[in-house]
C-alpha cells in the first residue's frame, strides 16, 4: 500500500511530508510524493537532495511521480487512483474568503473527489 504525499516546495508542503512520514511508518506503507508546485513536473536540484535526505534519515525511499495533466488536484486524484493509494496527505496554506472564491481550491478538488481518505494538514509556520 501507498500513502501519497501531494508536495510543494512550500511551507504546507513540507508539513504534508512530515505527516506522510509519520503516515508511511504508522501504516507499514510506502511513501510517493507527488510534486504539485508551480511548475509541478519538476523539483530541483536541491529541492531533491533534501527531500532525499529527509526521506533517508526516516528509513524511506524516495519515489517521485508526476503526470501530464495541468491541474495538480486531476494529477493527485489520477496517480492515487492509479497506485491504489490508501490515502492522500495535502497542506493547507491560509487563504482569505475572497481568494478562495477567486481562486478556487486544489485541496479542496482534492477532498471532494479523492477515493481515498485525504489528510489534511497545515503548517505552523503559516
Amino acid at each position: 500500500m501507498t500513502v501519497l504525499v501531494a508536495y510543494a516546495p512550500a511551507p504546507e508542503g513540507r508539513e504534508a511530508l512530515t505527516e506522510g512520514i509519520k503516515e508511511a511508518h504508522l501504516r507499514k506503507s510506502d511513501l510517493l510524493i507527488v510534486n504539485v508546485g508551480r511548475g509541478h513536473h519538476d523539483l530541483d536540484a536541491q529541492e531533491l537532495r533534501e527531500l532525499e535526505g529527509q526521506l533517508t534519515d526516516a528509513g524511506l525511499a524516495l519515489t517521485i511521480e508526476s503526470s501530464i495533466l495541468a491541474d495538480p488536484g486531476d494529477a493527485v486524484i489520477q496517480i492515487a487512483q492509479d497506485r491504489s493509494a490508501e490515502m492522500i496527505v495535502i497542506g493547507l496554506r491560509h487563504r482569505s474568503m475572497v481568494g478562495k472564491l477567486i481562486l478556487g481550491s486544489t485541496v479542496q478538488r482534492i477532498l471532494l473527489d479523492a477515493t481515498c481518505p485525504v489528510l489534511a494538514v497545515r503548517s505552523d509556520k503559516l
